[in-house]
């Protein structure tokens, strides 16, 4: 049966030694269907998409570049085109909008 408990991490439920934990065990997990998508993964080139950007999107970009095939760490017109798939419709720190392509 799924756990359907949540922490949330931007808030006082968990304490910086807790987070520091979750995040480096979250670190062993990319690459592999246990990311919990918390760890950083992505190439600089993205990081004004994914560093902001809810631990569900990450997850789902993740998972969506395993399954392409793609290097996690790779910079590519396939690789955007994935982020910007999840991210359709997402507002920026930047105040920029993601849309997706097509």
């Amino acid at each position: 049966m799924a756990s359907t408990a949540t922490i949330d991490f931007d808030s006082r439920e968990i304490t910086f030694e807790a987070f520091e934990g979750i995040f480096k065990l979250d670190k062993t997990f990319v690459g592999t269907g246990n990311y919990l998508g918390l760890a950083y993964f992505w190439a600089h080139e993205y990081r004004h998409y994914l560093r902001d950007c809810t631990m569900a999107k990450r997850r789902t970009v993740h998972k969506k570049w395993l399954q392409a095939g793609l290097d996690l760490t790779g910079i590519s017109d396939q690789h955007l085109n994935i982020i910007k798939h999840v991210l359709d419709g997402v507002t920026l720190p930047t105040g920029i909008t993601v849309r997706k392509e097509g």
